[in-house]
């Protein structure tokens, strides 16, 4: 595998004496099982709902004692290739020196450390910092920044500022994305009925839901090269819009632009312009989430500059804040922010540290041209896994730049969940971290979205033992 570009620094040596991935001890050992069964008793999480002396609740059975770059190594000193940086939030790779060093250098040259009440004072580093943003973007000084900690609270921003910037009460979500866990973002998902089951009672009921650009799990297409348009001409125009709710009443639009861990699949052009077309006829605000699939990760900094559809705001997360803290944003058009009579807040939304590890990350992704190198590993990764569809229940593999998943079916229609659940399982052992991704009955994805610093061997190696593993 070659990938002609500038060579970055890998800083986990330290990981790499006994070679990578490393198995001391057949996964999960006996210390990673002791840790868990320790957690569950005064740790609520992922595992809530489980018994204490259960040994499950996660992903992976994975207790994590170091993390260096795309490397992590367990309690029990397996040493594995991560393939999932962290849900997308280590896009510079775990403990990355270059940003932290920078990092503390930009609070020391503002003078403020750590955490500070942005929300309730001015910072000169929350202006310098949303300029060099908002550079990134499209079209950016039409923007502001909104800032926050987690992409939840974003897409609550955003909902919230639609809702009043135009006095309507109403919103129209893309079934399929995944917005958040808090009211507002939980309201507008419909990716897995569990989600919203529990608390059904308190969703909202201004809610509507129409068909997201779900082309591999299309309703009215066999194959999305047969696109007829229906999920925008026939659901969305002739059922939403007119049998449920008036688009009069409709206060946004919010979709994910690229439908990351429901289905790693980018909209179609025709889709996302249609929607922007249907929103400048009405007054409706369009949303776009970008918190798993922006800052660089499609190949492009921002997924909407694909096709050139400028939503009116978009949110972004996970790797936001370089990987020293959490950071959170939505952009938000200044048209809007001049008319909005009521607002949102967050405490420690902007806070310097957050602020610094995003300005230092930026100057990384300069410095190291990491969009080339996305886009170039995206293609080794894309290549490599078009061959896997030869294999016995690989139904697809898809998706752009370092956001792309395999998908595990007999065909369309049966997919085959305990299988990836079994090949997941396998990878593991072997040293390769991946996790799992789907929506409704489709829970049949494996996602591919490593750091962007993963050093090009250890891709490689992880794309062998991936071959390997399916090929049984």
């Amino acid at each position: 595998m070659e990938v002609n570009l500038m060579s970055l620094n890998d800083w986990s040596e330290d990981l790499q004496v006994n070679g990578v991935p490393y198995i001391n001890t057949y996964p999960p050992g006996p210390y990673s099982l002791d840790k868990i069964k320790e957690a569950k008793k005064y740790v609520t999480s992922y595992w809530t709902g489980k018994k204490k002396d259960s040994e499950d609740g996660w992903d992976l059975p994975l207790t994590v004692k170091k993390v260096a770059n795309s490397l992590i190594e367990d309690v029990d000193g397996n040493v594995y290739i991560d393939l999932n940086a962290g849900i997308s939030t280590a896009n510079f790779g775990y403990n990355n020196p270059e940003i932290w060093i920078r990092a503390q250098e930009i609070m020391n040259e503002y003078g403020v450390l750590g955490i500070f009440p942005s929300n309730d004072y001015n910072l000169p580093l929350m202006i310098d910092a949303s300029k060099k943003l908002l550079s990134t973007v499209p079209n950016g000084p039409e923007y502001r920044v909104h800032y926050a900690c987690d992409g939840t609270e974003a897409n609550e921003a955003a909902i919230k500022t639609a809702v009043s910037f135009t006095g309507r009460g109403c919103v129209v979500s893309f079934m399929g994305s995944f917005f958040g866990r808090t009211m507002g973002s939980l309201s507008c998902m419909a990716q897995k009925s569990r989600d919203a089951d529990t608390f059904r009672s308190l969703r909202s009921s201004n809610v509507y839901f129409a068909e997201g650009a779900n082309c591999p799990n299309c309703i009215f297409c066999d194959h999305p090269e047969d696109c007829n348009g229906y999920c925008i001409e026939k659901f969305l125009k002739d059922r939403v819009l007119t049998h449920q709710v008036s688009p009069e009443e409709v206060a946004a639009f919010i979709m994910e632009p690229y439908t990351t861990g429901g289905l790693m699949n980018p909209a179609p052009e025709e889709f996302l312009k249609s929607a922007r077309e249907i929103c400048d006829d009405y007054g409706i605000v369009l949303i776009f989430d970008e918190i798993q699939s922006g800052m660089g990760r499609s190949g492009k900094m921002w997924v909407h500059e694909h096709h050139g559809v400028q939503p009116d705001i978009f949110t972004s997360a996970k790797s936001l804040g370089g990987g020293v803290s959490p950071l959170s944003a939505a952009f938000i058009r200044d048209e809007i922010m001049e008319e909005v009579p009521a607002y949102h807040g967050s405490t420690y939304g902007g806070a310097p540290i957050s602020l610094a590890g995003n300005m230092a990350a930026l100057e990384y992704m300069d410095k190291h041209r990491l969009l080339d190198r996305v886009r170039d590993l995206g293609n080794v990764i894309g290549k490599r896994a078009s061959e896997w569809e030869d294999y016995l229940n690989v139904w697809q593999t898809r998706g752009w730049g370092l956001l792309r998943a395999v998908d595990f079916r007999e065909n369309k229609n049966n997919p085959m969940v305990e299988y990836k659940s079994q090949i997941q399982g396998e990878l593991f052992k072997e040293g390769i971290v991946t996790m799992s991704a789907g929506q409704g009955r489709y829970l049949s994805m494996l996602r591919l979205i490593p750091s962007f610093t993963i050093p090009n061997e250890h891709l490689e190696i992880g794309l062998d033992i991936f071959e390997k593993v399916i090929s049984k």
